[in-house]
């Protein structure tokens, strides 16, 4: 068995596949097998995949019909043999010591899950730290591992393998890493922060999410009430009340920004709506909620509109 599995994504990146699959084979730390799972790609990725297993037998690919992001992953979890996984996006890359510093620090530390700091890369010269980053080692025990449900995304932490026993990452839906990472958390004993800048996200400045506030915002949504009915089911309640709170203004966000002409669109919100009334009286009974709080939930919940217009 390996150490780590790296698992890479790969749908039509051939401008960027490079850059990421080089700043893995390069790696200082050594024991791990790469999965590069090509997802139907239409471009040249595929070849490019399998040019790099042709001349490394760390490299392992996986070609299949397009599928999606959480599909991919999925199929290279099934894949994989180390006792850890670590997630990359084909069109990023990681410092050459990232695998070798996640690695020791959850060794040194007995812990389950290693986070590195992310660093959004719009160029060679131009870049910034994103995701509340640290400047040094940080170890989160009991709940306070779920401080870090403010940054679900799996691409720049190193996990137990063991941890997705039980957990698939959900298809068809946008917001993958939201729907699965409070499970991942919970099944977890300890968590490190690592203090590197270590995961290199490709950005470009001024782009904006197509569609931020019509169908994809609502596979967020329902993300968020998973997680929240998930925490508070397993008496995490400090933070099922925080997933609440996000609920919400999430909701809030949705009525104020949302085009509702499109049919669908009016069905996705109506279907948002429906699960912020399921949890409307256990936030509404919660003393941890001041009274003002407890106003807007109900405005809200009785009269969106007239929230849009106050709020």
């Amino acid at each position: 068995m390996v150490k780590v599995s790296v698992i890479v994504p790969i749908y039509n990146v051939e401008e960027y596949i490079n850059k990421c699959v080089d700043s893995i084979l390069n790696q200082t730390f050594k024991e791990f097998e790469l999965i590069l799972v090509d997802d139907g790609s239409t471009d040249n990725s595929g070849n490019i995949c399998d040019t790099y297993k042709s001349i490394d037998d760390r490299v392992h690919v996986i070609h299949k019909n397009n599928g999606g992001l959480s599909d991919a992953r999925n199929f290279g979890i099934e894949a994989a043999t180390g006792e850890f996984l670590y997630f990359i996006d084909g069109d990023d890359f990681i410092h050459e010591d990232t695998l070798e510093s996640m690695y020791n620090s959850i060794m040194k530390t007995n812990s389950d899950i290693a986070i590195c700091n992310m660093v959004r890369y719009y160029g060679e010269t131009d870049t910034e730290k994103f995701y509340n980053p640290v400047e040094k080692m940080k170890v989160l025990n009991d709940n306070y591992r779920f401080e870090t449900l403010k940054q679900p995304s799996v691409c720049n932490k190193m996990f137990k393998a063991i941890l997705f026993k039980n957990i698939k990452f959900p298809l068809k839906k946008y917001y993958e890493d939201t729907f699965i990472y409070h499970e991942l958390l919970f099944n977890a004993r300890r968590v490190v922060l690592t203090g590197k800048d270590s995961y290199y996200y490709r950005s470009r400045r001024g782009s904006i999410i197509s569609g931020g506030y019509n169908k994809k915002y609502f596979d967020f949504i329902e993300a968020v009430y998973l997680r929240a009915l998930f925490l508070d089911k397993n008496n995490i309640h400090s933070y099922a009340d925080e997933a609440y709170l996000h609920l919400y203004s999430s909701l809030a966000i949705a009525y104020k920004n949302t085009e509702v002409d499109e049919a669908e669109v009016k069905s996705l919100l109506e279907k948002s709506k429906v699960r912020y009334n399921e949890i409307f009286k256990r936030i509404i009974r919660d003393s941890h909620f001041s009274i003002k709080q407890k106003i807007r939930f109900f405005i809200l919940r009785y009269n969106p509109k007239l929230h849009c217009k106050i709020y």
